[in-house]
């Protein structure tokens, strides 16, 4: 079906009300409540923190706000979605000489530089996405994070439908080698951790950094009957 622009509002502010459960394990932990997070949480905390360099975009300090993003633009090395505009198939036409490619920040500011650049997401509650990244490449957690250690190999052998995105979604990739070419250096060399490090890494993502009240039910229970303006109140999909 088409998407709207109405939509497109609505996606954007329930995931904004998402933004305002913040009292995940790690926040407990921080405030001296020691057993808030487990053993594996605490040891991705250190990975995250430290060797793993996931803190260099996922900021938490100064004007990040705890939000876990840097909210700057980077090039991450994210396959191309771009199904062929037209009836029944995509409705948006793409970048490129193919109509194949997403510029992602250039679209705005006509720089050249800025392209294939998409702002850092907040980390905050990212366990309840159904998708990853700014296209929705991934659809589970521990593939997007896994595309971070490895990023070229990652996006040379990407398969959109083992990646669990939708059909129609999988028609057609743009090119990703001009896309590498502009890879942000922070992410451009591989990076080793072992098998119990990744684990104890996607813990604290998934669980130290999801606070449970950020559910759907939750969200909808924020929804007032009525505002003042007397506009229609937005239903988010999923609420009664």
């Amino acid at each position: 079906f088409r998407i709207t622009f109405p939509m497109v509002g609505q996606a954007i502010a329930e995931f904004e009300m998402t933004l305002t459960f913040a009292n995940a394990p790690i926040d407990r932990f921080a405030r001296g409540e020691h057993e808030a997070m487990t053993r594996s949480q605490q040891r991705g905390a250190l990975l995250f923190f430290g060797k793993a360099q996931c803190v260099n975009c996922h900021r938490v300090g100064g004007p990040s706000n705890e939000m876990f993003s840097d909210f700057r633009n980077h090039v991450l090395g994210v396959p191309q979605l771009a199904p062929v505009f037209g009836v029944g198939t995509g409705n948006v036409v793409f970048d490129g000489p193919e109509s194949d490619e997403d510029f992602g920040a250039e679209q705005i500011t006509g720089d050249a530089a800025d392209r294939y650049r998409f702002r850092t997401s907040p980390l905050r509650n990212v366990a309840l996405q159904p998708a990853f990244f700014h296209n929705g490449a991934f659809t589970r957690l521990d593939d997007a994070m896994r595309h971070h250690l490895n990023t070229v190999r990652s996006a040379r052998t990407y398969a959109p439908g083992a990646a669990g995105v939708d059909a129609d979604l999988t028609v057609r990739m743009g090119p990703i080698e001009p896309v590498l070419d502009r890879l942000d250096p922070l992410i451009r060399e591989p990076l080793a951790l072992s098998n119990d490090e990744f684990r104890d890494l996607v813990a604290f993502v998934r669980d130290g950094l999801l606070d449970p009240r950020a559910t759907r039910a939750s969200t909808c229970k924020v929804i007032p009957p009525s505002v003042p303006s007397a506009l229609p109140v937005a239903r988010f999909q999923g609420c009664p």
